[in-house]
C-alpha cells in the first residue's frame, strides 16, 4: 500500500491551501481596513462581531482585547470574568439604544476595565466602520492619587469603582514604592509612548515633582525591566493588571524592555558552545590538512 493512500485516510485536498493563502489566513473586513489608517502607535481593538475571546482573527492586524491562546495569563483571564465580560455585556445593552452619533460618546462611559486598557475602537460588526472610544486613556497618562487596598480580591473589585484616568488601585505588597514619597500637583507635566515593538517600548516624561503614571501595558515581573536614562529602576502593578511607576521630576526617557535571565543565559550558553565547535573543526582542519604527516619508520 502506498504512502499517499494511508495519508488520505487522514488528510484531502481541503486541508491544502496555496503559500499565498497560507501567509494570508484571515481577510480583512471593512473595519479591519478602516482601523489600519490609524498609524497611532499603540492601542487596541475590542471586536464584538466574533466570539471575542475565541477568536485569533483580530489579533492577526490588530493589538486585541481577546484573541486565544492556550496558555493565558490568570490574573488577565480573572479580569475578563469579573471586568471586561460585564462591560461587554453594557456595551450590547447601549447599542441598542444608541440613535445618533452623540450617543457613541456615552458608549464607553464608565468601562473602566475597557478604557484603562485603550480600547481605542470597537468592531461590532466586521463589514461596518468600528466605533471610536474617546474615553480611552490612551498608551500612559498620570494620576493625581492613588489607594492601597489589602489584597488581589480587593483590587480587582475596586478597580470599577474608581475613576482611573484620575487614580489608581495598588495592593499593599507595592506600598513601599511610594514611602517617603509625596506626589506634586503639576498640570503641565506630560508623558506620552516615543515608540513600541513587542520587547521594547519608550515613553517620554517631562514634569515638576513626582508624578505617578500608569501604562496600558501587562505587568510580568518577570523579564521586563525599567530604565530612566539607561538606569535601572523599579516599576509595579496597578489596576490588577497595569503596570505603574513614580517618576522624579526632569525631563527624560523611560523604557520598558523584556530581557528574561533566561533568554540572555541561553544566548551565553550558545555562543560558547559555537565557539568551542568552531575551534575544535578548525583544529580538526589544521591537523589534517596543514600540518606534515608523520613518517612511518
Amino acid at each position: 500500500m502506498s504512502i499517499c493512500g494511508v495519508d488520505k485516510r487522514y488528510l484531502n485536498d481541503s486541508n491544502f491551501v496555496s503559500d499565498r493563502e497560507s501567509k494570508n489566513p484571515y481577510k480583512a473586513t471593512v473595519a479591519d481596513l478602516e482601523i489600519q489608517k490609524d498609524k497611532t502607535a499603540d492601542f487596541r481593538v475590542l471586536n464584538m462581531g466574533v466570539s471575542t475571546f475565541n477568536d485569533a482573527s483580530t489579533s492577526y492586524y490588530h493589538q486585541s482585547i481577546g484573541g486565544y491562546h492556550g496558555a493565558k495569563m490568570r490574573r488577565y483571564q480573572e479580569l475578563i470574568n469579573f471586568q471586561i465580560s460585564n462591560e461587554m455585556t453594557q456595551i450590547s445593552q447601549r447599542l441598542e439604544k444608541i440613535k445618533s452619533e452623540a450617543g457613541v460618546d456615552s458608549l464607553f462611559l464608565g468601562l473602566n476595565s475597557l478604557n484603562m486598557l485603550n480600547t481605542k475602537y470597537l468592531i461590532y460588526n466586521p463589514q461596518a466602520a468600528p466605533l471610536m472610544n474617546k474615553h480611552a486613556l490612551g498608551s500612559a497618562w498620570l494620576v493625581s492619587k492613588y489607594k492601597i487596598v489589602e489584597n488581589a480580591d480587593q483590587e480587582i473589585a475596586a478597580v470599577k469603582l474608581i475613576d482611573p484616568a484620575k487614580e489608581v488601585v495598588v495592593d499593599k505588597k507595592f506600598q513601599d514604592q511610594f514611602a517617603g514619597i509625596t506626589l506634586t500637583n503639576d498640570s503641565s507635566a506630560k508623558i506620552s509612548l516615543t515608540a513600541y515593538s513587542p520587547n521594547k517600548m519608550t515613553y517620554h516624561y517631562q514634569g515638576n515633582g513626582n508624578q505617578l503614571a500608569v501604562f496600558s501595558a501587562i505587568y510580568y515581573p518577570k523579564g521586563w525591566n525599567t530604565y530612566i536614562d539607561g538606569k535601572i529602576v523599579p516599576h509595579f502593578q496597578a489596576n490588577y493588571v497595569l503596570r505603574s511607576m513614580v517618576l522624579p521630576k526632569g525631563n527624560y526617557d523611560i523604557e520598558f524592555r523584556f530581557e528574561p535571565k533566561s533568554f540572555l543565559t541561553g544566548q551565553i550558553i550558545s555562543f560558547w558552545s559555537s565557539l568551542i565547535l568552531l575551534l575544535l573543526i578548525a583544529g580538526i582542519l589544521t591537523k589534517k590538512f596543514l600540518l606534515p604527516e608523520k613518517k612511518q619508520s
